[in-house]
């Protein structure tokens, strides 16, 4: 068996536009721009590798953060073909029923939407597989989205080439499954792990500008979770944070059962935030991680307003000893 290892850079609207809608009215959160892979054989040697960028169709202006942190032009993007083409190039080097490793959840569900975008099959994203989710159960069992400098830095490798450019970061990937129980990790995927309820959202839709969380969280059109099949409003329960920028809650459909959402926060400018909410379908297992992140949350603030009344008492007592002192 053959794994196809691939990593893609995509543009994102500017912070004062709305997602564009492409075929089946799907929300663009991001349009590919490029597309990088390698393809891996069995035993871990890599064969043949990919790499094209794509000319824009729904977002022509290329987000100045993107430019910066890729380090891609609108001139290459020009002389690009379209996502058609380039795709139609990129399912042949991938061949029949590939086996596609990603580092991180966010690749396949952009490109499921941009495939979506331009009415075509989304049949090559069924068998996905997330390599954080396997690093972690063969190395240290932990459920955090390590990076893949972390990974990297694990195995003793040292990057060659330069991040965030397809290619480039496909094949550092490429590295670190080549130090992985592939076919093992493969075979006992899921069983647990928190990492892949993000594997398959049912729904993505984006939400901006904002001047910070608080009103993000005023918003109702991104805290009330849509059902993704009758477009019902659910009720939805409290939203907590797995730290950083990733807020999780539950909701249930009296007709189409439970789901677990989760909201993405990222800097659409230095002002404002952006908000990714992706619905996922519910389970045993998505309940108890939203149970078991709520009562980390929990434990947090009980210990933040201990830590706050200590604060308080030891300021009380300071001026208490100053005052003494001074009627002394």
């Amino acid at each position: 068996m053959a794994y196809i290892v691939f990593d893609m850079e995509w543009n994102q609207p500017m912070c004062a536009a709305q997602p564009q809608k492409g075929k089946n009215g799907v929300k663009l959160s991001g349009e590919i721009m490029q597309i990088g892979a390698v393809c891996l054989s069995a035993n871990g040697e890599i064969e043949a590798s990919f790499s094209l960028c794509v000319k824009p169709h729904f977002y022509r202006r290329l987000n100045k953060r993107v430019r910066e942190l890729t380090g891609i032009t609108k001139e290459q993007l020009a002389a690009a073909d379209a996502f058609p083409a380039v795709f139609a190039q990129f399912d042949a080097f991938c061949g029949e029923h590939p086996t596609l490793l990603t580092w991180g959840f966010d690749d396949v569900p952009i490109l499921r939407q941009n495939l979506i975008a331009w009415g075509l099959g989304t049949e090559i994203c069924e068998e996905s597989y997330n390599l954080q989710t396997i690093f972690n159960t063969q190395t240290d069992g932990g459920k955090g989205q390590r990076s893949l400098a972390y990974a990297l830095e694990h195995f003793g490798i040292v990057p060659e080439l330069e991040a965030h450019d397809a290619l480039h970061d496909a094949y550092h990937t490429a590295l670190v499954a080549k130090n992985l129980d592939l076919a093992g990790g493969i075979a006992a995927y899921g069983g647990g792990s928190s990492g892949t309820l993000w594997e398959h959202p049912l729904s993505t839709d984006s939400f901006y500008p904002y001047p910070h969380k608080r009103a993000a969280f005023a918003d109702e059109k991104l805290t009330r979770i849509v059902c993704p099949t009758c477009g019902a409003k659910l009720s939805t329960a409290k939203w907590v944070t797995k730290g950083g920028n990733f807020y999780v809650a539950t909701a249930s459909c009296p007709e189409h059962g439970d789901f677990i959402g989760r909201i993405k926060f990222s800097h659409a400018s230095k002002e404002t935030l952006s908000a990714v909410r992706s619905v996922y379908k519910g389970s045993k297992f998505a309940s108890e991680h939203y149970a078991e992140v709520l009562e980390k949350s929990e434990r947090r603030k009980d210990a933040f307003k201990v830590r706050m009344r200590e604060q308080r008492k030891a300021k009380r007592q300071k001026k208490a000893a100053e005052a003494k002192a001074g009627e002394i």
